[in-house]
């Protein structure tokens, strides 16, 4: 716990040992990864070999990336006229590019999630949550100065916000300012920092490994490069692998 992995040690077709950042070295029969496909990879390779790999791997991977805003109201969103729905899905274009976009954000497309708007058997989310969910660029993003970063999310932030309220009943920017208790906003480069994975790719890698098995006979994947998505399903990914690959031949 609170500590990194720097290497999987491999002997005989296995995972024998995984080195963590601290320098400690653990072992186990069996080894299960949740960071991705090319990310547990790229642990198997020696220093040098892993850092020249990623740098390639930055700028030819095709993965997908978001930049998300939140806002904190003091009220449920439904007071302000966005009581109908939970997801809204929204594209202002003939056709809806799922793709990673040249500029840092594609305002064409995105998600708005109103979670206020989730039966939940009655009861209530003490503040009111407005998210905005968009395709963006993870390499032009991670190429800016901690000062221009700082600058480019804020701008960024009102564009997002502008774009998906075309898409929800008007209300005036200085009632939501009256009502605004706290903003905030992720980017690609936030996906990298507490994720890990390459590219800030959050849904991980385009090809999904169903059975969760690698070329290492006891180092198994789960997570979005498994197949599942979202929190709900990392649990699943997570409980299926260990149920199919390890608790079946433990017999537990």
């Amino acid at each position: 716990m609170k500590c990194g992995v720097r290497q999987i040690v491999t002997r005989e077709g296995r995972a024998a040992a995984l080195v963590l950042d601290s320098g400690e070295e653990i072992t186990a029969d069996h080894v299960i990864s949740t960071i991705g496909t090319t990310e547990t990879e790229n642990l198997l390779l020696s220093e040098e070999n892993r850092k020249s790999k990623i740098e390639n791997q930055k700028s030819g991977s095709p993965r997908l990336s978001y930049v998300e805003t939140i806002t904190v109201l003091d009220r449920q969103p439904a007071a302000l006229g966005w009581g109908d729905d939970t997801i809204v899905f929204f594209n202002d274009s003939d056709r809806f590019d799922y793709a990673r976009p040249a500029e840092q954000v594609d305002l064409r497309s995105g998600v708005i999630c109103l979670p206020n708007n989730f039966d939940y058997a009655g009861a209530q989310l003490p503040e009111g949550l407005f998210r905005v969910t968009c395709l963006a660029n993870h390499e032009v993003w991670s190429q800016l100065t901690e000062e221009q970063y700082q600058a480019d999310k804020l701008r960024w932030f009102a564009e997002i916000q502008r774009s998906a309220r075309r898409f929800l009943p008007r209300v005036a920017d200085s009632v939501l300012a009256a009502n605004l208790l706290a903003t905030d906003m992720f980017t690609p480069r936030t996906v990298r920092k507490f994720t890990g994975h390459l590219n800030g790719a959050i849904y991980g890698a385009p090809r999904k490994i169903r059975d969760g098995r690698t070329h290492l006979s006891n180092l198994y994947l789960c997570g979005t490069d498994q197949g599942f998505l979202g929190i709900v399903g990392a649990m699943l990914s997570g409980i299926s692998m260990a149920n199919y690959h390890i608790l079946q031949k433990s017999g537990s």
